[in-house]
């Protein structure tokens, strides 16, 4: 008989599960063009929605006590529970009770790097707008060459007149390694210095909420590539711009110099971009002044000085897309394409790029009719109607055809997510509602009087002339994602649109975004993320 019987292993005890943990939305909320004196875009602003970190670690807290009230439930059916209310954004609220205004450095590197906003920049830059108590390490796994960091001067001023008192910081003062000699030099702002730290390591600053000059501005000014003015606010703008153009900056050892600029400047220009430019005579008053660069959505009205050429090549983009809403026959459309070299040009890239797929390169107009389909067509000369074929701008920085082909590809995209029978119609009409919305810019007529000459469904002129309709709703929907109108977003979708999420509105958001930027333009071949990383480790 054996001294030990064989042991017998028993299974080991595993914890129950909790709720599966709820990932942080997405908090992308829009974005708004920086264009240049070409007009052609240079750029975005980035907007965000705060509190999407804080949302989905107090859904894990619920979701974390609905199971213990249903572990109770199952031990005792008959047991008073109560049940928390559900999150919302209305009623998110922080530790302290209050509301919560600010995007936190890590739900905005969330949406960049991992949700996709980033991509979705194409070979453009990203202007997102950060706090003194934000200048940490963590700022560093930002990309500096790709996404200016702009800084309010205000909160400049008060995170220098809080700074503590000399006395607190004597020990500092001993290790300033600025002034290891002079203990009685005054002490530099420790905001100055973070700046001047991150202007070194090759990040472009920009300064906004500059309105007049006063004591102390010269030692800011040096810090900041670029400088915002609001000339709906800014009185003197013209001396300001003088100003800040005269600003000596540090060299720029990462960015080739500019042509034209001065010996010993490396380059290093200091850009002024005008704010709050909505209207045509907004653009005109700070070209006048002297503006670099232009934000805002002033290209959207109509104004003779940045209409369209309308040429025979315009005519002639019109006359087809007549054409091809009558669902025409095959040599209708290559008679009328043949005749139309800005549609024919770019039919042939589109028709190549399907072509790599299908195995079957066009060798000319009549294939790559075939090949791309009427549907595809149709809707590329209803977008190529906002190209200027005259510009020397390419499409993918055209701000007119940049922003109906990105609003036309949300609208189909967020269409889906729509129930069936809402009046929708179907995911293509959302896409004409969008891709044609702005049409009344490129005529001196209203936009029901264009939309009458196609032929058209009665629910795609209501949603464009009236908003009215689900479509026209969710071609307001558009308008606001676009603007990064939070609140409007927020009305839209607890309303007829409730099936949509605000983070269904930043998915499709960035989705057709990057839907157009990959139809229009390669993406950079570095890979952004790395260089940072790279950068941080030096």
């Amino acid at each position: 008989m054996a001294l030990f019987g064989k042991k017998t292993q028993s299974a080991p005890v595993q914890a129950p599960k909790g709720p599966e943990k709820v990932a942080p939305e997405n908090s992308y909320l829009g974005r708004e063009p920086i264009i240049d004196r070409d007009q052609a875009i240079i750029g975005y602003e980035l907007f965000f929605r705060p509190g999407t970190t804080l949302k989905a670690k107090r859904i894990n807290e619920r979701n974390e006590v609905l199971a213990q009230i249903a572990k109770r439930l199952a031990a005792d059916p008959k047991a008073e529970v109560t049940y928390p209310d559900e999150i919302t954004d209305a009623n998110l609220r922080d530790d302290e009770g209050n509301e919560v205004k600010e995007v936190t450095l890590g739900e905005m590197l969330y949406a960049l790097k991992t949700k996709g906003v980033a991509q979705s920049l194409g070979l453009h830059l990203g202007f997102i707008k950060i706090h003194p108590h934000q200048l940490g390490d963590e700022l560093r796994g930002i990309p500096a060459m790709k996404f200016p960091l702009q800084i309010d001067l205000a909160e400049i001023l008060e995170a220098i007149k809080t700074e503590p008192p000399e006395d607190e910081k004597a020990e500092v003062n001993k290790k300033d390694a600025k002034n290891p000699d002079d203990p009685d030099a005054p002490k530099v702002p420790e905001i100055l210095e973070k700046l001047e730290k991150l202007s070194n390591t090759g990040y472009k600053l920009v300064l906004t909420g500059l309105t007049e000059v006063f004591d102390g501005l010269e030692d800011i000014l040096p810090k900041f590539r670029y400088v915002k003015l609001d000339i709906q606010h800014v009185e003197n703008a013209a001396s300001l711009i003088e100003l800040c153009k005269a600003t000596p900056l540090p060299r720029d050892t990462k960015s080739p110099a500019k042509k034209g600029a001065k010996a010993g400047s490396d380059g290093a220009v200091m850009q002024m971009i005008a704010t709050h430019v909505e209207t045509p005579e907004d653009f005109h008053k700070a070209r006048d002044l002297g503006f670099d660069a232009y934000e805002g959505f002033y290209f959207i009205k109509p104004d003779p000085d940045l209409s369209l050429h309308r040429g025979d090549d315009y005519r002639k983009i019109l006359k087809l897309l007549t054409l091809l809403l009558s669902s025409p026959e095959l040599h209708e459309l290559v008679d009328e394409i043949e005749l139309n070299p800005v549609v024919a040009k770019h039919l042939m890239v589109i028709a190549e790029v399907d072509a790599g797929r299908k195995r079957a390169k066009p060798e000319n107009v009549r294939d790559a009719a075939v090949i791309s389909g009427v549907k595809r067509i149709t809707r590329w000369t209803q977008l190529l109607l906002y190209a200027d074929s005259k510009a020397k701008v390419s499409l993918e920085s055209t701000p007119l055809l940049q922003l109906v082909c990105v609003r036309a590809f949300f609208m189909e995209l967020a269409s889906v997510k729509l129930p069936a029978g809402a009046g929708l119609g179907s995911s293509d009409l959302a896409f004409l509602v969008g891709g044609l919305s702005l049409i009344d810019n490129l005529f001196d007529e209203s936009s029901r009087d264009i939309l009458s000459k196609f032929n058209l469904p009665g629910v795609v002129v209501d949603a464009i002339a009236d908003r009215s309709g689900v479509l026209g709703k969710l071609l307001t929907l558009a308008e606001a994602a676009e603007i990064g109108d939070l609140e409007k977003c927020q009305q839209l979708c607890a309303g007829e649109l409730g099936t949509l999420t605000l983070d269904d509105v930043a998915q499709d958001s960035l989705l057709a975004i990057k839907t157009f930027v990959a139809q229009t333009q390669l993406a950079p071949d570095e890979d952004v993320w790395e260089q940072a990383e790279a950068t941080e480790e030096e």
